[in-house]
């Protein structure tokens, strides 16, 4: 009995600073194996719901809550920007908007949300813009600036949407202007260290300016 009070006494209560930072520790592995598990069940959740008819996509995402979990929203995403046509990756991209706002914010951090939510109001942009939906993609990238606003200001994402925002410029036959957002997008990657990203980038920056020399 006397040693156990030792054993007590040796091992005091931790100050509050080493509590928070324990607490805090607790909750990041927490979020990371929810993380895990959402996105190890994505696959069977989303193959499931898209095997439905296309009309019943996004009800069924809003009635069930096995749907509102980070990994499904995360893989829509990913499929909005594999769709091999504009008018599917507008539909992806509505139903990850669709399943963003129904995340549990105790569980998804509301900066985080809005990032993804920047990144579907791109892609469903940029389907409009495929589509040639001009006005519908303007609309889509200020309500994707206002989500990018609100989020974590991660980088990327802003790249990605100076990225959408240029092909829209150029659509419209701004070309400056989409070479100007194209070389902002490539600093942001090169900033994060996405090598490619950014050669990439600039590969498009200088392609659109060979294109307005030669119309010139």
């Amino acid at each position: 009995m006397g040693r156990a009070l030792d054993v007590a006494e040796a091992e005091p209560d931790l100050p509050p600073a080493e509590e928070g930072a324990d607490r805090l520790l607790d909750h990041l592995n927490r979020v990371q194996s929810n993380l895990g598990r959402e996105r190890g069940e994505a696959p069977r959740l989303v193959a499931e719901l898209l095997s439905l008819p296309l009309g019943r996509w996004e009800e069924e995402l809003r009635r069930e809550a096995r749907y509102h979990t980070w990994g499904v929203c995360e893989l829509l995403l990913v499929k909005s920007a594999e769709a091999a046509d504009a008018a599917a990756s507008g539909r992806l991209a509505a139903l990850t908007l669709a399943g963003a706002d129904r995340l549990d914010p105790a569980r998804h951090a509301s900066p985080i949300v809005e990032d993804l939510k920047a990144r579907a109001w791109a892609a469903a942009g940029d389907a409009r813009r495929r589509a040639g939906d001009l006005a519908e993609a303007e609309r889509a990238l200020r309500a994707a600036a206002a989500c990018l606003a609100q989020g974590t200001g991660d980088l990327l994402v802003e790249a990605r949407l100076l990225e959408f925002e240029a092909a829209l410029r150029r659509e419209q036959g701004r070309i400056g202007e989409a070479a100007a957002l194209l070389k902002m997008a490539a600093a942001r990657y090169r900033e994060t260290g996405e090598v490619q990203l950014c050669e990439r980038t600039l590969a498009a920056r200088e392609m659109i300016l060979r294109q307005e020399r030669s119309i010139l």
